[in-house]
């Protein structure tokens, strides 16, 4: 018997909600901590005349780290009610990125 390759839902098998988004699999706190380190490794390294090349390339680097996350880390399905995450499924197309709107209306619901 063949295997089924599992279908993009519709609907979130947790809660049921219909509006669901697609978001990178990758943890949001990680990301700024990244950006802030670098940010401030700049700004200490940028201070003196001497070492403002190095801050520079620091920058550089961070971009390229930041490349590199962009395109080796998956996409996920994420529901807006509960933000369950739905991973290794394939992506409806149908299915499109965060919508602030469309957050607010269920954050509200939530409080």
């Amino acid at each position: 018997m063949p295997q089924q390759i599992p279908q993009s839902p519709g609907v979130c098998p947790q809660c049921g909600c219909t509006e669901l988004f697609v978001r990178k699999d990758f943890p949001q706190k990680l990301g700024l901590g990244i950006v802030v380190l670098a940010a401030v490794s700049f700004l200490i390294l940028a201070a003196r005349p001497t070492t403002f090349y190095l801050g520079a390339w620091l920058l550089v680097a961070a971009v390229a780290v930041d490349a590199v996350f962009y395109f080796f880390v998956p996409r996920v399905i994420t529901c807006y009610r509960c933000r369950f995450d739905l991973r290794n499924i394939p992506i409806d197309p149908a299915i499109g990125p965060f919508e602030l709107a469309t957050a607010e209306k269920y954050r509200a619901g939530r409080q």
